[in-house]
């Protein structure tokens, strides 16, 4: 069963830094690999990988980017392939999924957490870690997709502030259970178990219930 992190965005900042050591303290190796996806090709892709470097590296891991999948998937099949943590950044949605899957990458991903590693995905990462994502639109309610199954029956609704009715609304019509996650916090599940990490608690939402996931 494979561990995955799903963090509620502004991520790789110093209020996450207890959440992703507790990360490195259960991976099976302190190898991050970090795939900015979610961002544009160039510059806004190698920006976003190298502040993460920098991050974890100031944490004591082992981190590598991995080369842009939508260019060089085999190379970035081959880093995520040796990750004892893979890091799915924040940005968009739509291109995060898109580009694992017209990459192959989300194949590998799901191999590499089947084999032990840890999989953290913040904002946008950790919608698409999910089965079902929400596509978010401009001025518009969100649409609803398919993220890459690490894990199943949970929607998260990332930047978590008690509010979002709409994304809520729409997230309860395509899943039983919503995960509204603040910023700098995240929840960690494991073999079904769902536990709150970081700054401040996760709503459990369902149809018939609003709770917050005790720190």
């Amino acid at each position: 069963m494979t561990t995955v992190c799903l963090q509620g965005g502004n991520e790789l900042t110093p209020p996450c830094r207890g959440m992703d050591e507790r990360l490195l303290e259960i991976a099976p190796s302190s190898r991050v690999v970090v795939v900015p996806l979610a961002s544009k090709r160039g510059a806004d892709y190698e920006r976003t990988g190298a502040h993460a470097m920098t991050y974890l590296s100031a944490l004591g891991a082992d981190v590598v980017v991995a080369p842009d999948a939508r260019q060089d998937p085999g190379r970035a099949a081959a880093a995520v392939t040796s990750a004892g943590v893979v890091v799915l950044t924040g940005g968009s949605p739509r291109q995060l999924v898109d580009g694992l899957t017209s990459s192959g990458l989300d194949t590998v991903i799901r191999a590499a957490g089947a084999n032990g590693a840890v999989v953290m995905g913040a904002s946008a990462g950790a919608m698409v870690a999910c089965a079902t994502t929400l596509l978010p639109q401009w001025h518009r309610d969100p649409l609803v997709g398919e993220g890459i199954g690490l894990v199943e029956g949970c929607v998260v609704v990332p930047h978590f502030d008690g509010k979002r009715t709409a994304w809520v609304r729409v997230a309860l019509g395509a899943s039983p259970t919503v995960l509204g996650i603040p910023e700098c916090s995240g929840v960690l599940v494991e073999d079904g178990r769902l536990t709150a990490l970081g700054a401040a608690p996760t709503t459990v939402i369902t149809a018939e219930s609003r709770q917050e996931l005790p720190l």
